[in-house]
């Protein structure tokens, strides 16, 4: 699993995080906080070279906001 960033924002849904070493591929990829599954990736955008990056949380996660500051992985 590769580190992609922390979550700097939990709005609704959405988790926002600042990129370190995403692609364009990685949009559909499922995220992890750990060994849990926090979402799937549905969008880059910003910057080109380091973008922010959109996560739609999983309906299951009911407390978002304890996830701020904590790294996403993906595998």
């Amino acid at each position: 699993m590769k580190s992609i960033g922390r979550i700097l924002h939990s709005i609704g849904p959405l988790f926002i995080l600042r990129s370190k070493k995403v692609k364009i591929r990685d949009i559909g990829v499922e995220a992890y906080v750990g060994d849990k599954k926090v979402g799937k990736i549905i969008e880059l955008f910003g910057p080109v070279e380091n973008p922010y990056i959109k996560i739609v949380a999983r309906r299951e996660i009911k407390n978002r906001n304890s996830f701020i500051g904590k790294d996403v992985l993906i595998r």
